[in-house]
């Protein structure tokens, strides 16, 4: 906690003071510089976060991360509508900065509460864990060497591949404005970027941090069952099923529903549902990538994330430069950078898959793409015909709401009749080891 919590601050501290030069000379958009401001406390939180995040995984105590995660992304869900909606409706010509600073913001306080949460749930099982430290048969101090080497040896791969990924999104910071600012002026250009980064990403993010909750605890549990492949394999197809049961409804959502999402979310600033509707094909891939992630850190290849987010990020830096600055194609503009974003997550998502098949003699069951596809069709469909009868005479708001409710009930009932949920499955969700 020591070491992470002194890097946090340290990084923080300079992101902090260097905030304006990042701005004008990195990012090339001087008003980004209240946006990085918000989000430099975030640093320290997220590396104070990261710790406690592992101590739950390795203890395999998915119920605190997963509670953490969601407090994170309710809170930063709920944060971003609210600050940016009331920046619009008090400013008479919204202001792109302030709304992106807005989001950045909401970041930084849903790292807050996650963080105090974390901390109080320590704090809570704090004598338990002493008490299972001083009664475990393998229990050994050591020394602050050894656990600096240890600690080096695991946090740098998965470091060096979220640094990486992180490189994705300046990609799109440096190049959109950039590029879009020659063909259709610079304001243009931010209003377009801050589509993308204040709304589009803030709800891709959402249904993620449930699968990062899943894919975290999924890496201790394959650890603890390498010697037992059967149920190594139980594990994987489970926590793929879980992660793929969530995606997969949310994207159909996003896809089939997404200028109504805008309007309810954001009534004072709609726009950007074809560009949320193309972003949000990568979360399919992207839940895939961390699952198959979590097994490769499990038997040890970590070296496999690194090539592959390496290997897209360097596909979309390309794709960017080439599709952005063309706003005459059907896919260029800011929906190209969400475009190049997909293929990025499709690239990493093909080499991780033929590495988890090369070094593992896990079979993936195919089963569990397809029943949350079948269900997710069930559910839109029901959706469309519910939010069609009722918005003749509703407003969208309360339409989509009723429509939503339909298709939850209906999805979920398909998750039971397609035998994806069962009893024993929810009990799973716990990890538990069974020595």
């Amino acid at each position: 906690m020591l070491i992470f919590s002194i890097i946090g601050l340290i990084g923080s501290y300079l992101l902090a003071i260097f905030a304006k030069q990042i701005a004008n000379n990195y990012l090339n958009i001087a008003e980004a510089e209240l946006s990085i401001l918000a989000l430099a406390p975030s640093v320290f939180l997220v590396s104070v976060i990261s710790v406690f995040r592992g101590y739950f995984g390795g203890r395999e105590n998915l119920k605190e991360q997963a509670k953490g995660q969601s407090i994170d992304q309710i809170t930063k869900t709920i944060t971003t509508v609210l600050f940016i909606e009331t920046s619009v409706y008090l400013t008479v010509n919204p202001n792109t900065s302030i709304m992106a600073a807005c989001a950045n913001l909401s970041a930084t306080l849903a790292n807050l509460f996650e963080c105090l949460y974390l901390y109080k749930a320590f704090l809570k099982q704090k004598y338990e864990i002493s008490q299972d430290v001083k009664n475990s048969i393998n229990s050994k101090k050591l020394g602050t060497y050894t656990i600096v080497k240890e600690i080096i040896s695991v946090a740098i791969p998965i470091s060096l591949t979220a640094v990486i990924g992180t490189v994705a999104k300046n990609i799109d910071s440096t190049t959109i404005v950039n590029k879009l600012k020659q063909v259709i002026g610079y304001e243009q250009a931010k209003i377009e970027y801050g589509i993308l980064s204040g709304k589009v990403d803030t709800l891709i993010a959402f249904p993620l941090s449930f699968n990062t909750a899943i894919s975290t605890a999924l890496l201790p549990s394959i650890a603890a069952s390498k010697n037992n492949i059967k149920k190594q394999e139980e594990r994987i197809n489970k926590s793929i099923l879980f992660g793929t049961a969530i995606a997969i409804p949310i994207v159909a959502i996003f896809i089939f529903f997404g200028d109504e999402m805008l309007r309810l979310l954001f009534p004072n600033a709609s726009s950007g549902a074809e560009i949320l509707k193309i972003s949000s094909i990568s979360i399919i891939f992207i839940t895939m990538v961390q699952m198959l992630n979590g097994i490769l850190y499990g038997i040890g290849k970590s070296g496999v994330p690194i090539i592959s987010v390496t290997l897209g990020v360097i596909i979309k830096a390309i794709l960017n430069n080439i599709l952005v600055p063309r706003v005459d194609l059907s896919f260029g503009g800011t929906k190209g950078a969400a475009l190049a974003t997909v293929l990025y997550n499709v690239v990493a998502f093909i080499i991780t898959i033929i590495a988890v098949k090369k070094y593992t003699n896990i079979k993936i069951y195919k089963a569990n793409i397809l029943k949350p596809i079948i269900g997710s069709i069930f559910m839109i469909v029901i959706s469309k015909i519910i939010f069609a009868i009722f918005s003749v005479n509703l407003n969208n708001t309360i339409s989509l709401l009723i429509s939503f409710i339909f298709g939850a009930i209906v999805y979920i009932l398909s998750m039971f009749i397609l035998k994806v949920i069962k009893p024993k499955d929810i009990l799973f969700m716990k990890f538990k080891r069974n020595n």
